[in-house]
């Protein structure tokens, strides 16, 4: 399979290809002309060919879902994508297609070749930042994720654990301690009465490094949620 998906990226046919093409080719129902319209099709054939089962099938739709995200930049941004991705362990193709394997939604696939579109076009500069932002996609339930826009406002200060544990379970959020507020020595009036207030220590709540990332290319890669002029999400 990794040789038929290293021929698709790298053509530029690829722009041409739609899901329903996609869909076509899995169910056998593609014809002869397109075919000869859009030739990069045939490795697609090819893959569905020798790969026939369920899974498999689910597989192919689900990379290809991740590929027609990066269809219309330039054939030479997407190989290089590729290559940046190269390690003395695997190729930029394979890393690519183990990182599709560990996505069990359609919008994770979306998500996911949003992100290579970043990577593709040279707004993420680091392989680091780009493989540890695949495995938070892996990781997440993905509607949790705004919490990041909506915590930009609470940052430094206390919060209720619970509205962001999400957040903090997936390291997006580190907490900090104040400074104690000072003891005090009180008068008693009662024989109950406390001797002594103050001494409290609250936790404040920071975005880590990989929650900075997230919160910078959020819009980018959830671009459904981004806020309209009036200020409400798009619809």
């Amino acid at each position: 399979m990794k040789e038929q998906f290293n021929e698709i990226i790298k053509s530029d046919e690829l722009k041409d290809i739609s899901i329903n093409l996609v869909e076509q080719v899995l169910d056998n129902e593609i014809s002869s002309d397109t075919l000869k319209e859009i030739p990069i099709l045939k490795y697609l054939v090819a893959a569905r060919s020798i790969y026939t089962s369920y899974s498999d099938r689910i597989f192919i739709k689900k990379a290809m879902k991740v590929l027609l995200e990066i269809g219309d930049i330039n054939w030479k941004q997407r190989v290089d994508l590729a290559y940046d991705l190269n390690d003395e362990d695997e190729s930029g193709v394979e890393k690519i297609l183990m990182a599709i394997d560990r996505l069990e939604t359609t919008k994770k696939c979306r998500v996911y070749g949003r992100l290579c579109r970043l990577k593709a076009l040279g707004k993420i500069k680091y392989t680091e930042d780009f493989l540890r932002l695949t495995k938070l996609i892996q990781d997440a339930y993905l509607d949790d994720l705004i919490l990041v826009t909506q915590f930009e406002k609470r940052k430094g200060k206390e919060i209720h654990e619970g509205s962001y544990y999400p957040l903090i379970s997936l390291g997006l959020l580190y907490q900090e301690p104040s400074e104690q507020n000072p003891i005090e020595k009180v008068e008693q009036y009662y024989v109950h009465d406390p001797e002594f207030k103050g001494g409290e220590i609250t936790f404040n709540y920071y975005l880590s490094d990989l929650g900075e990332m997230l919160l910078e290319y959020y819009y980018d890669l959830f671009p459904e949620d981004k806020p309209t002029v009036a200020g409400s999400p798009n619809l």
